[in-house]
């Protein structure tokens, strides 16, 4: 794609001059023979970061950044490029110092890594550039860390601000205005990553959501009118990474697949079509919303196409906090009963679930905890409700005098970020008692037994293949890990009994239930820490000079 021009008719606000910081006529050119440093921060560890199962695989993180290897496609030729993922490589003094810029994406989990990263290229003279969610929701703060930052999305502008720093013309913060057309999107550098530290590859169909959920980032952000990109590119994607040597399962990040369901479908028709040609290489996974249910068409296009899992927000099975947050595609059927449905066809379902709205009280653990064992999702992230910076819940928080805006809440486990109706000792503890209900080992591997019963494969669906050594190496460290050094090694050869028994013979379900084997070094260990962690904040608020909590107004 040609470079933006100065005068593109992409709607980009530029600011040279900012509180404390210098006009842009103080960056000098850096050349057009860059060496361009790529960094993506460390998360902390997370629900979804599954620590525990990296001890046990050759690989050393789950995904590698989709955003970054995007940006590099924007690139000038001329500059030479270097994916650095601090998830499993040091980030040295040398690396940020023979760099020319060094270029750091990051989400809201990473900024503190991200951070670190930045004062310390600025610290050996290096000039600092980042972009993201992160800058996207918060920039204010990320201008107090970096010299330059974009807001926005980068397809249709980065061209042209690469060229900028080249000629010295670059300025301190781009907001870009419009959301560019995603068949802007280049093919992303996929070249650029040790793919061999990976267990799965990113790929992006579509942006945006049309949903209104109050607490949803993603549609102030990304926007309510799904942009996707065209079949033929999505899988000019999947060919490059075929042509790499990729076979292990693919990430369609999209927050909401199907929020374009006319483009998804025609994409997983083509998908189907792909993957009959070329052996189904690979597995996809995906989020989507709940009324996924009600599109049988799609639905069973996806599970041909060799869908194997899906992501949904279901959030709570309270009818009145789903009314408040405004969630109301959750509203139009029994979840229930969704939820059945998407796995009858094909899909095994994880979920992710929400406590503290403005409606819950004391009963909501325990009907949240009666709805996941009701649905058989085994891996359930149940967190406390956060209001994200332009967030319409940060409004609406900030409105009523509710907001904490200096608070430190970077997990869904971190205390909220406003003032909620249900006292926050209350809160924590419960949300600490519902952890320890859905991880404990037999509940967790109950869950999971059920839930592979409930899941209705087709013979189509086909898991990766990796090869007999390596599944090999995987079950030896499992069997020691796990089966013998673990404290719920009862509890693991119970499962993996039942599970050898039941399906031994159906491939699909085998290397799900696998997988969900290998997960529990995770999900029993971290939701405990996390669970313990909880109750300790609890008593430290205990231990505070009590305060009256307010009578608050439902809205």
């Amino acid at each position: 794609m040609p470079p933006a021009p100065r005068d593109s008719p992409v709607a980009l606000s530029i600011l040279s001059t900012l509180p404390n910081r210098p006009p842009s006529a103080t960056f000098p050119p850096l050349g057009e023979n860059l060496n361009v440093l790529l960094v993506w921060p460390r998360f902390p560890p997370s629900f979804w970061g599954f620590e525990g199962v990296l001890t046990m695989l050759p690989e050393k993180a789950m995904t590698p950044p989709l955003g970054l290897i995007t940006v590099a496609a924007l690139c000038p030729p001329s500059w030479t490029l270097r994916v650095l993922d601090h998830a499993f490589q040091d980030v040295t003094d040398e690396d940020l110092r023979t760099a020319d810029l060094v270029l750091v994406s990051a989400m809201h989990a990473q900024r503190a890594d991200a951070i670190q990263i930045l004062r310390r290229a600025r610290a050996v003279g290096t000039r600092t550039f980042i972009g993201g969610p992160w800058a996207s929701s918060d920039p204010d703060a990320v201008l107090l860390e970096a010299d330059h930052v974009m807001v926005g999305e980068a397809e249709e502008v980065f061209p042209g601000i690469a060229l900028a720093l080249q000629d010295g013309s670059a300025h301190a913060l781009y907001r870009v205005d419009d959301k560019p057309d995603m068949s802007n999107s280049p093919l992303p550098r996929f070249d650029l990553l040790q793919r061999e530290k990976y267990t799965s590859m990113p790929v992006q169909f579509s942006r945006g959501c049309p949903f209104q959920c109050e607490f949803c980032d993603i549609i102030t952000i990304y926007g309510r009118k799904p942009r996707s990109k065209s079949p033929t590119q999505l899988i000019a994607e999947l060919e490059y990474l075929r042509e790499l040597g990729w076979r292990n399962e693919v990430f369609i990040v999209d927050d909401n697949f199907i929020g374009n369901s006319k483009n998804a479908l025609a994409l997983t028709l083509e998908l189907e079509a792909w993957g009959l040609k070329n052996d189904s290489p690979f597995s996809f996974y995906t989020e989507a919303s709940i009324d996924l249910a009600d599109r049988p068409e799609l639905l069973a296009a996806m599970v041909r196409a060799n869908f194997m899992y899906v992501f949904i927000g279901i959030e709570t099975p309270s009818s009145d906090a789903l009314k408040e947050s405004k969630k109301f595609q959750n509203l139009r059927k029994d979840s229930l009963t969704q939820v059945r449905v998407i796995q009858a066809a094909g899909l095994w379902v994880l979920a992710g679930f929400i406590v503290g709205f403005d409606s819950d009280d004391e009963t909501i653990f325990q009907r949240q905890r009666e709805f996941i064992e009701a649905t058989d999702i085994t891996w359930a992230m149940a967190g406390v409700l956060q209001a994200p910076p332009t967030t319409a819940l940060w409004d609406r928080m900030k409105r009523e005098g509710r907001l904490y805006e200096n608070s430190e809440a970077i997990t869904n486990f971190s205390a909220p970020n406003f003032r909620t109706n249900l006292p926050t000792p209350i809160l924590l503890g419960g949300l600490s008692q519902l952890l320890f209900w859905l991880y404990d080992p037999k509940a967790f591997f109950d869950r999971a037994l059920r839930s592979l019963d409930t899941w209705h494969t087709i013979p189509s669906q086909k898991p990766p293949d990796l090869g007999i050594g390596y599944n090999l190496k995987v079950l030896a460290a499992s069997v020691w890990t796990q089966g013998i050094r673990s404290t719920y090694r009862k509890a693991y050869w119970q499962y993996l009994w039942k599970l050898l028994r039941t399906h031994s013979a159906h491939h699909t379900k085998l290397w799900m239930g696998f997988t969900v084997l290998l997960s529990a070094h995770h999900f029993l260990i971290y939701a405990r820490q996390v669970a313990a962690e909880l109750e300790q904040d609890v008593r430290k608020l205990e231990l505070q000079a009590p305060v009256e909590v307010p009578e608050l107004t439902h809205v």
